[in-house]
């Protein structure tokens, strides 16, 4: 949606002065695994630079990665791409999120029939716990203890 906001608004700098005021991060940049560039989003940005429909969304979002740059060292990620591939072929913005988790299902699947071939429970988690006692509970009044009115 920022992504649009930025084609509408023909610039980045406002859409990132307002999430940045609003205290919100910037969408489409940083990730914890990835402190540098996100190689998905390399990856994706090459593919779709050879779009001729991808420029003007393309432009947008390094207009957003060279505005926040003042600001911050994060980088883009696989969600500012997929933002582009999604505008630049009209899908809705919601579709970003689609795309992502069907590329993620041949790994989910193949995760899945490496875990059948596996014995069954051969990870058992123990674990101690170390934090305050908790309060004994109340005894429950019965009905005839109950005050008679």
């Amino acid at each position: 949606r920022m992504l649009l906001e930025v084609l509408d608004r023909g610039s980045a700098a406002p859409v990132v002065a307002d999430e940045l005021r609003a205290g919100r991060r910037v969408p489409g940049l940083g990730h914890r695994l990835y402190p540098g560039e996100d190689p998905r989003a390399q990856a994706l940005f090459a593919l779709l630079e050879a779009m001729p429909k991808a420029g003007p969304a393309l432009a947008a979002a390094h207009d957003v990665v060279a505005t926040t740059a003042r600001h911050t060292d994060l980088r883009a990620n696989v969600d500012l791409a997929l933002a582009v591939l999604t505008a630049s072929t009209g899908m809705p913005a919601e579709a970003g999120e689609t795309i992502f988790a069907v590329a993620r299902t041949a790994g989910w699947i193949a995760h899945a029939l490496e875990e059948y071939e596996e014995r069954p429970l051969r990870m058992r988690p123990s674990g101690q716990y170390v934090g305050l006692r908790p309060p004994r509970p109340q005894p429950m009044p019965s009905s005839e203890d109950a005050p008679v009115a």
